[in-house]
């Protein structure tokens, strides 16, 4: 057991990578030798960087699950992350904005594959009593590449604040996560689900006596349960479903609710206002009167730091109290902070009231944790545990899709 808590850890750096990305990015536009570079960009300009590595992510969309099913999550998990192995290459070297959303693009593709595989590899070889905690625990790693994000901008601020190396250097950072994967990802075992799926048995036996039993018995009695429990799930699920294609999703009333649950869930996600740090902390700290770089900088590491421990406690808790439960406390939460927050920041802009302004920054500090208390941790954990296996991969590209 303890070596699939650590394969965990590794499968977890395609969603590190993931936040890398996303946050390394939001901490460059604070820096101006990154500003210099592409000239200021706004706009149309500033619109396009910051979606182009969701735009490979829907390029890579559609591939993803049928490559997941085909040659397993392992293999999966591996052209991820030599895809974003290559686009870090050329994302550090960038000289041009097409150049920079080229290479975004690539590592957006890049992060499309690994980020499907590596959540359905840790639900799939996970401890059973383990199972929900590790799969929260995968999403909530979000927040380690985040600090790593941040910190490292911060860093090459304070470093080398006019250098150029101020934003190559936290470029480069990226290529940890996926080189991790690329060189460990050999010694991870594969699916015992995806292997029984596929008519290996006896490999699949052997994972599970290795990781789950006592030793290395494959007659020990909870590996003989839940090889039987695997075969007589997919036999079902056969028997039910004839097709495994996208249209699967939505063949039955039992699917059709799933991927109303699914979707649901990712777009409430996006809506509830955490985009707006994500993206543009750069100018959510300007509207309130704060324009020190260091000091941006500096809020936005400990942002992340706090992000990291209330993710960590609500995956913890997703045990104890249900993942409805954490869901309702989430959403009460954070409307009611937003709206707070909503209200300082527009007493600063029209009132200018300086106390409105230093109010604003712990009401984002509060919304952050309700967000994360919930659906960092659950918006993974609780697809997975609501889609049967022949449709988990591509229901999972969907949710993904949806978060885009």
């Amino acid at each position: 057991m303890d070596s699939i808590r650590l394969w965990s850890m590794v499968q977890s750096g395609s969603i590190v990578e993931l936040c890398l990305e996303y946050l390394r990015h939001a901490g460059l536009q604070i820096l101006p030798a990154w500003q210099d570079e592409f000239g200021h960009p706004k706009g149309k300009a500033l619109g396009l960087i910051n979606s182009a590595q969701m735009i490979g992510g829907l390029a890579g969309l559609p591939f993803t699950p049928f490559c997941s099913d085909w040659f397993g999550r392992r293999a999966t998990l591996f052209v991820g992350s030599v895809l974003m192995l290559a686009g870090v290459g050329l994302q550090s070297s960038a000289s041009t904005v097409r150049w920079f959303v080229g290479a975004r693009v690539l590592i957006g593709a890049g992060l499309t594959f690994g980020t499907n595989a590596a959540p359905l590899l840790i639900t799939e070889l996970a401890y059973p009593t383990q199972r929900g905690k590790l799969t929260s625990l995968y999403n909530s790693m979000w927040y380690f590449g985040s600090i790593i994000a941040a910190w490292t901008c911060f860093g090459a601020f304070n470093g080398a604040a006019h250098s150029m190396w101020s934003w190559r250097i936290p470029t480069l950072v990226q290529a940890l996560g996926p080189l991790l994967q690329v060189c460990l990802i050999w010694f991870i075992p594969e699916s015992p689900r995806w292997l029984i799926y596929t008519g290996r048995e006896g490999r699949a036996a052997r994972v599970l006596s290795r990781f789950h039993a006592n030793g290395f018995d494959e007659r020990d009695p909870l590996v003989v349960f839940e090889m039987a429990q695997i075969r007589h799930a997919l036999k079902m699920e056969k028997e039910t479903s004839k097709s495994t294609s996208f249209s699967a999703l939505f063949s039955t009333p039992g699917n059709r609710k799933r991927m109303r649950l699914i979707i649901a869930i990712a777009m409430f996600s996006q809506w509830s206002g955490n985009g707006l740090v994500s993206y543009y902390i750069n100018l959510v700290l300007e509207g309130v009167g704060i324009t020190s770089t260091s000091t941006k900088a500096a809020i936005n590491g400990g942002l992340q730091v706090w992000n990291l421990t209330a993710a960590l406690t609500g995956a913890f808790l997703i045990d104890k109290f249900g993942r409805r439960t954490l869901f309702i406390i989430s959403n009460t939460g954070m409307l009611i902070n937003f709206s707070v927050w909503t209200l300082t920041t527009a007493l600063f802009n029209t009132l200018h009231m300086a106390a409105a302004a230093k109010a604003t920054v712990p009401f984002i500090f509060l919304f952050y944790l309700f967000y994360d208390i919930a659906y960092t941790p659950l918006l993974v954990v609780y697809t997975l545990e609501i889609l049967p296996y022949a449709i988990r991969a591509k229901g999972f590209a969907i949710m993904a899709s949806s978060l885009q």
